[in-house]
């Protein structure tokens, strides 16, 4: 079994050291003391927060085989950031949002993988199929890209979640109304691209209800500027796709009358 060293405490670090529980010899190293790094691992994967991994990186350099692979877990961080730590190095990048104590099905979380050489690479990426069937080979750029994607499907949608929850509970209302709304919002979503099923009034442009909501958060200019930059994207994205069809739609050859 392929041995692997998981190098933080974290919660990524955490479910992967749970995923591969049984499946390859892996286990668990506080990323502070390093008192239970292996010498003869196959594969170091550092999961500590962006800032730390070249510093974890440069503590193990000393101890581990020049065969052995370096990878990190980071969706924003390059994987020149490993540069000089070893021969072998790598990202593995596992694009879900982790909590210790939430039960997940890796073989639906995706992985993106990337490798300073194809022997690296094939190595990552044979591992991630262990645990998922979802591994993309995805260079640093690319991760990137996803992780602000992330930020946006995610991060920002839970934030205006709270906002939700925090103007309910202030108005005497009770947030798990909503999650009916929310459930079926994620459903279409997993099914159609997401411009396409959009609703409310800023896409049916329905002005004086915006117009209502607006006033009615007077005493709350933050909440009223955010409804109205969102609702500006709304209606400015809904344009676009708009004219894209259109575009599409003119260039698709006439159906000739049938004789």
């Amino acid at each position: 079994m392929i041995k692997v060293d998981i190098i933080g405490g974290g919660n990524v670090a955490t479910h992967l050291e749970k995923a591969f529980l049984g499946k390859t010899d892996a286990h668990r190293v506080s990323s502070r003391t390093l008192e239970a790094l292996r010498l003869d691992a196959d594969v170091y994967m550092i999961s500590v927060s962006d800032d730390a991994i070249r510093e974890v990186a440069r503590k193990i350099k000393k101890w581990i085989s020049p065969t052995a692979i370096v990878a990190h877990t980071s969706g924003s961080t390059p994987l020149g950031v490993l540069k000089g730590i070893s021969k072998h190095t790598g990202v593995f990048y596992p694009l879900q949002t982790f909590s210790k104590d939430v039960a997940l099905d890796y073989s639906e979380i995706p992985f993106f993988i990337e490798g300073e050489s194809e022997a690296t690479e094939k190595t990552l990426s044979d591992l991630a199929r262990i645990i998922s069937k979802k591994v993309t080979k995805a260079d640093s750029e690319k991760r990137r890209d996803l992780h602000i994607a992330s930020v946006f499907c995610c991060n920002f949608c839970n934030h205006l979640w709270a906002l939700g929850d925090d103007y309910l509970e202030r108005h005497g209302l009770d947030f798990s109304m909503l999650l009916p709304l929310i459930k079926e919002t994620a459903r279409k979503a997993s099914q159609h691209r997401p411009v396409e099923i959009q609703t409310g009034p800023a896409v049916r442009n329905d002005n004086k209800v915006l117009e209502e909501h607006f006033r009615s958060l007077e005493t709350e200019p933050e909440l009223q500027d955010l409804y109205s930059l969102l609702t500006l994207s709304i209606k400015n994205l809904h344009a676009a796709a708009q004219m894209k069809r259109a575009a599409v739609d003119k260039k698709k050859p006439s159906k000739k009358k049938a004789k």
